[in-house]
């Protein structure tokens, strides 16, 4: 999937800062159920019971400093779920970031 930018693949969060942004993806997570890829190439993670501010906050700090990222989050009635979408040759960092697909 074309994120829709021509930002590099490339993160500006400062090394020193790497583990504490790599724990509060890990807490966000903690606890996600399937991992689909989407038709379009993005993949759909289902966050049951998930604290959307929590999930909120963190993807806006993740924007900040990957802005080839594409996020969608979504609250419906089937729970809560974040959708991550990438250029084409950042689906390595996609599926360690986030996990693979089931």
């Amino acid at each position: 999937m074309t994120a829709g930018t021509d930002e590099p693949i490339a993160c500006t969060l400062q090394p020193d800062a790497l583990d504490d942004r790599r724990a509060e993806w890990a807490s966000v997570l903690a606890g996600a159920g399937a991992r689909t890829t989407l038709p379009d190439g993005r993949l759909r993670i289902e966050l049951p019971g998930a604290d959307a501010g929590a999930l909120g906050r963190v993807v806006a700090a993740e924007q900040h400093c990957c802005a080839f990222f594409a996020f969608t989050i979504t609250i419906d009635a089937r729970g809560i779920a974040l959708e991550v979408g990438a250029p084409e040759g950042a689906q390595a960092v996609v599926a360690e970031l986030f996990g693979p697909a089931d």
